[in-house]
């Protein structure tokens, strides 16, 4: 049920997910301090604006 929610809403879990690194480009953009990275190094330079999730109904997927 909840992936055909998903998928009418056109969302993908590649792309809901929370990423420190935009997070953290948008801490510093709005001037404030930036939260402690976490740590695991991949969850700290993961960004999901550059995976292709391979859905085609995804509205947030990289052509």
């Amino acid at each position: 049920m909840r992936q055909l929610l998903h998928r009418i809403a056109r969302r993908c879990d590649t792309h809901e997910r929370y990423s420190y690194a935009v997070t953290a480009r948008l801490e510093r953009a709005l001037g404030m301090e930036t939260s402690p990275a976490p740590s695991s190094l991949m969850d700290t330079f993961s960004d999901p604006r550059l995976i292709d999730c391979g859905h085609a109904w995804c509205r947030s997927r990289q052509p």
